[in-house]
């Protein structure tokens, strides 16, 4: 769904795993500038400056090392598989980089960096619940081939620690390229099950990821009919949070089927369950993360249709400028800020938050020096362009377009 129809998203590749050069002579971490943002995915170090799901991290590790039953993260976002190598590369860090936890030297392991590996280590003895913890603790960590090596498949049981469990780990094998069709009959089982909560979550996911991933709305369409057999659910904030998140899924379902008419109906119910989850959720700092996590996700999602469904444009200014300040150093956010600007026809500012998440490093800073330039030349400011151009390059070897921007310009 391209809120922007007037620039290109995103560049080509000459090599489809793409080229991020390595920097050499670099601060060390912690005078290093993208460590600052991005410190908790390269040795799980808390940091104020982080965006909202690289926060995320130090929870989990708690949880992780002080086991409750039943415990589970609702926390929600996966990183892209292989994003920390692209960090470690761009902040000239690559002393870190590791193909599995262990692989880091202990001189550079933390307190929580050691305890993720203990928990590897004693992966068999641990609870349903700790070891879904810990998988997900690897995708945040952006381990995720690691992780689906670590367990493979998990076929739910029936029981809610053992569906959670297998829940957990088909996220994971979802998000790694050419593992989403194999985690299909796992979401299909536990939308299934008995446990509504969990049920509701598993056709988010399958909507979502046939949606998206595979593009295949007839899937999406059978995990929307076995949601409609699922009771209502409300009353505390993780029944509302499911609910949005589940209409969510629904706004790129209908999207699909080109039933537009129906795409603001299905916006109107996520931001309801979202308004229902704030005033349940309690005073808690982790709680407020999942609730920002879907708040921030919303706002990109109305980014996202705008132009779709015929968003008003000083509406679309507001999700841009509020994804921003909710999470201001978040790539991904920038990125959504520059497209709510983009569709609201003010190339400046879109050029501001494009270049400002190029500033991140990784492919998705690289796209957005990409997009910042494509605004510039609109703009008749060819220096600036090919700066950005440049940078895109500077970023991924690889880029197609920026290349030939270049090389035709002279």
């Amino acid at each position: 769904m391209p809120a922007t129809a007037d620039i290109r998203r995103q560049y080509t590749r000459s090599d489809p795993r793409g080229r991020f050069p390595r920097v050499s002579g670099a601060p060390g971490i912690d005078c290093n500038r993208l460590a600052a943002f991005w410190r908790p995915m390269i040795d799980m170090t808390d940091r104020h400056a982080a965006p909202i799901s690289l926060r995320m991290i130090r929870p989990v590790s708690e949880w992780i090392a002080e086991a409750a039953l039943g415990r589970v993260s609702w926390f929600s976002r996966i990183a892209l598989p292989g994003l920390r190598r692209q960090v470690l590369l761009h902040a000239g860090l690559e002393s870190y980089d590791a193909v599995k936890p262990s692989d880091l030297p202990v001189a550079l392991r933390t307190p929580a960096w050691q305890r993720l590996v203990d928990a590897v280590e004693g992966f068999a003895d641990l609870d349903a619940h700790t070891r879904a913890l810990v998988v997900f603790q690897l995708a945040q960590l952006t381990f995720c081939q690691y992780a689906i090596a670590l367990t493979g498949l998990v076929p739910p049981t029936g029981e809610p620690s053992g569906d959670h469990w297998a829940y957990e780990v088909a996220r994971v094998h979802a998000r790694v390229p050419g593992r989403a069709a194999a985690a299909m009959p796992v979401f299909e089982a536990l939308a299934a099950g008995d446990n509504a909560l969990l049920a509701y979550h598993a056709c988010f996911q399958g909507i979502a990821h046939a949606v998206r991933t595979l593009g295949d709305v007839a899937l999406a369409q059978r995990f929307a009919g076995l949601a409609e057999r699922l009771p209502e659910v409300g009353g505390d904030w993780p029944e509302h949070m499911t609910r949005s998140r589940f209409h969510r899924a629904l706004v790129r379902l209908r999207f699909a089927e080109g039933r537009r008419d129906e795409v603001r109906r299905e916006l109107d119910a996520a931001w309801h369950h979202q308004d229902l989850m704030e005033a349940h959720a309690p005073d808690d700092p982790d709680v407020r993360m999942v609730t920002d996590e879907n708040l921030r996700d919303l706002m990109e999602l109305e980014i996202e249709t705008s132009r779709g469904i015929g968003t008003p444009a000083d509406r679309v200014v507001e999700w841009a400028a509020g994804v921003v300040r909710l999470d201001p150093n978040a790539v991904e956010a920038r990125l959504a800020a520059g497209d709510g600007y983009a569709v609201a026809g003010d190339w400046a500012t879109a050029a501001h938050w494009y270049a400002h998440a190029g500033e991140l490093g990784a492919t998705a800073g690289a796209n957005g020096w990409y997009r910042a330039a494509q605004c510039f030349d609109r703009l008749g400011d060819r220096d600036r362009a090919v700066d950005a151009m440049g940078r895109c390059l500077e970023l991924d070897t690889t880029a197609v377009e920026p290349r030939r921007y270049l090389e035709e310009g002279g």
